[in-house]
């Protein structure tokens, strides 16, 4: 669970707040856990299973700041008001 928080932090430093690609998610596990096709659909999986992301469709996801609300400071920029 804590390397599933560390890659949602991770998108959300890229400034992924709401829904990332999935070049982009697959970008990250990359440089967290590893480069292997095998470890990228696990981590997903995970995520996925795990309720930190949500398929929109075969290539977009929903990030799920529910799962990590430490992080969702890291999420809100000064000044805004809501996510959307």
């Amino acid at each position: 669970m804590e390397k599933c928080k560390e890659i949602i932090k991770e998108a959300i430093l890229k400034g992924f707040v709401y829904q990332i690609h999935r070049k982009e998610l697959e970008a990250i596990i990359c440089v967290k856990c590893g480069i292997d096709k095998r470890t990228i659909q696990n981590w997903i999986r995970a995520l996925t299973t795990f309720g930190f992301i949500n398929e929109v469709n075969p290539n977009v996801y929903k990030i799920n700041l529910d799962k990590t609300p430490e992080l969702l400071e890291l999420a809100i920029k000064e000044g805004q008001k809501k996510l959307m």
